[in-house]
């Protein structure tokens, strides 16, 4: 969480309008962030001058118009050996940017990597601070942490890390219980977001409840923009009033902070949405607009769900009709299992207000004919009872038949109705997946916004290694795409000069349908292949990004299109794939997967495997042919740029590549 924001997380109680000195706090915190819906975890890179590490110590003093008084100080059980010219001898140092005094030689308070360094530093104990003559001691024991916070979000889609909102659309953030609300001296909350406002609860003026709501209002986002939003919650252990400090409120805390990345993006198609979700019957229209380009073309307009199988009545499916793999896994909204058996399954509202399965190509119009500059109007749901619809998401969309508007992605989430089992579609983690039992063939996957660009390693008839590759718009908030698989040949091999790849040719379609962030079902030429995230090493999924880790995904050179490398960071190991071609112009792709001492400098030998299994062939376990098809160095100057070094002596410069 941002120092500035952090700072910010103090108690609002009523105050004296003419005391100066407002608060006096010693605290030590824990800084979290926020990457989906469910995963929280420490943050080994926390933003803002908060330096060294997640584990925080901090003493300020806050207040109005305090730059001019006299420099506070600080004593207490420091290990003074340890934090070294950092103390500045106790002198607090005025923040100009919080409008504060804060302790360390550059007004910074202190980060630890661990919680064990930053005890061994700043022992629990009594801390003073004297200011304005006055002497404020508080303890800080008892380790207090509160339970992490987790917030809960609607109004957009989790995807790579961060929520994605459409900045007309309004965004709420909701906090997870605060169970150690009442268990302290003082229990407080915060919730905001950052250069929007935030709100802040106190136990002993608001007993209850122990969560907090924040909502942005549409309109309040700048597409393209990105916000650091937070929650804190806050155990005070020790509250000393100070008559010399009128009005200040003196204490000693723990924190535990989490921090989400809100990104504000432009959607497919402008939306604007009425209505709402009753207790028992619901009204949801939407107004949308169509893009220019689509303007005068002939298209129909469709609404439909994605929503537990329990609560759909089955398909009535032509010939020749097929369902689409599962969308997903319902969830409880109560928390108590993370997940369930239960299918999300495409779905329409039938005449009688009741929800049926459908295909694809069966989705019915709501309505059709030229595609007209003033939009349309759409009644999503009409006059439906809630309970025949609790936990569906609902979708807007359009194109020139049902399966042109899926493939193109060109719909949108309208509404996500609450209900004891949730479908709430996600998009794809990006990293490397596989078929735990087809080992030595996978799948670089990775979602940007509204695309996706997918390839697969595996092995031609003749057992030499193979790539195919599928790219274009997803669906159903990143969760669905359907497409062309493709070949490509003829383009540039590891060491040689560039040179144009062939334009690409069409081997089949593929669908990829994911249940959640790290599972999945692939239906394409070979049949259909339950797909999910692969762990490179032990743990390697849950392990935080390590500091100053470049970005995951795909890398190349712009001016060398048709070659491009794949990269995974997992606890502390890096897994490249290089996809190009061979002296004879046939797809070929070199591996590399070993440790990596530092992040910004990886050291390898590319690999070449062969005779494993084939796109519609039986499984078999491939074999490495060579473990040096040549030397390698990726050489990272920043997250999104790097040289690579190439057999022959030569250098690319290699930049994330972004679509």
């Amino acid at each position: 969480m941002k120092k500035a924001f952090a700072l910010a997380l103090a108690l609002a109680f009523p105050l004296e309008v003419l005391a100066a000195v407002e608060y006096v706090t010693v605290r030590k915190t824990t800084e979290y962030s926020q990457t989906s819906a469910t995963d929280v975890v420490v943050n080994p890179q926390p933003l803002g001058p908060l330096y060294g590490g997640p584990y925080g110590f901090a003493v300020n003093v806050e207040g109005t118009n305090i730059a001019g008084i006299p420099m506070p100080t600080t004593s207490g059980p420091y290990n003074l050996a340890a934090i070294g010219s950092f103390f500045n001898n106790g002198k607090l140092v005025y923040n100009t940017g919080d409008a504060a005094w804060r302790l360390g030689v550059n007004g910074n308070d202190w980060g630890s990597p661990n919680k064990a360094d930053l005890d061994s530093k700043f022992p629990n104990g009594t801390y003073t601070v004297v200011v304005n003559g006055q002497t404020v001691a508080v303890n800080l024991a008892g380790d207090k942490y509160p339970v992490r916070p987790r917030l809960i979000l609607s109004g957009g889609v989790w995807a790579n890390g961060k929520y994605v909102v459409d900045p007309a659309r309004p965004l709420t953030l909701t906090t997870d219980p605060f169970a150690e609300y009442g268990q302290n001296v003082n229990g407080v909350m915060v919730i905001g977001v950052e250069g929007v406002g935030r709100l802040v609860q106190g136990r002993d003026v608001t007993p209850s409840p122990n969560v907090q709501t924040f909502t942005v209002p549409a309109g309040t986002f700048v597409a393209g923009q990105e916000y650091f939003a937070g929650a804190s919650f806050q155990a005070v252990v020790d509250l000393k009033p100070n008559a010399g400090l009128p009005g200040s409120y003196n204490s000693a805390r723990y924190e535990s902070n989490t921090g989400i990345t809100i990104k504000a993006e432009t959607p497919i198609f402008p939306m604007v949405v009425t209505g709402g979700i009753g207790p028992t019957v619901s009204t949801i229209n939407a107004d949308i607009k169509y893009r220019p380009q689509d303007v005068g073309s002939s298209g129909s307009v469709y609404t439909f769900a994605v929503a537990p199988q329990t609560l759909v009545l089955p398909a009535l499916l032509k010939s020749g009709d097929t369902l689409l793999p599962p969308l997903g896994y319902a969830k409880r909204a109560d928390g108590g299992k993370a997940d369930t058996n239960v299918a999300c399954v495409l779905a329409q509202l039938n005449a009688a207000g009741k929800l049926q399965a459908v295909s694809v190509s069966g989705l019915q119009a709501f309505v059709s004919g030229v595609l007209g500059s003033q939009g349309q109007s759409v009644a999503v749901i009409n006059g439906i009872a809630t309970v025949n619809i609790a936990g569906a998401t609902f979708y807007v969309g359009y194109g020139s038949s049902a399966q042109s508007m899926i493939n193109n992605g060109v719909n949108r989430n309208v509404v996500a109705v609450p209900g004891s089992l949730e479908c709430r579609p996600q998009p794809p983690q990006t990293g490397w997946w596989w078929n735990p039992a087809e080992g030595g063939r996978g799948y670089s996957v990775e979602v940007q916004g509204n695309h996706i660009f997918y390839a697969a390693f595996l092995y031609d008839d003749a057992g030499r290694s193979h790539w195919l590759i599928a790219a274009g718009n997803v669906s159903l908030d990143g969760s669905l795409f359907a497409g062309d698989l493709l070949r490509v040949t003829g383009g540039q091999t590891l060491g040689g000069t560039y040179r144009p790849n062939n334009p690409a040719q069409t081997v089949g379609a593929i669908t990829l349908a994911f249940s959640d962030a790290s599972h999945g079902t692939m239906v394409w030429p070979g049949g259909a292949v339950p797909i999910e995230r692969m762990n490179i090493v032990p743990d390697g999924l849950i392990a935080p990004p390590r500091l100053n880790q470049p970005e995951s995904g795909w890398w190349w050179n712009p001016n060398e299109s048709g070659r491009g490398f794949f990269l995974e960071w997992q606890n502390g190991w890096a897994d490249i794939a290089g996809y190009m071609y061979d002296d004879n112009g046939n797809p070929v792709w070199y591996l590399t997967s070993v440790p990596v001492p530092d992040v910004q400098r990886y050291v390898g030998n590319w690999w070449l495997f062969a005779n494993g299994q084939s796109l519609t062939g039986a499984y078999k376990p491939p074999t490495r042919i060579n473990d040096n098809v040549a030397p390698m160095t990726f050489t990272f100057t920043s997250a999104t740029t790097a040289t690579l070094t190439l057999p022959n002596g030569r250098t690319t410069n290699l930049v994330r590549q972004r679509y």
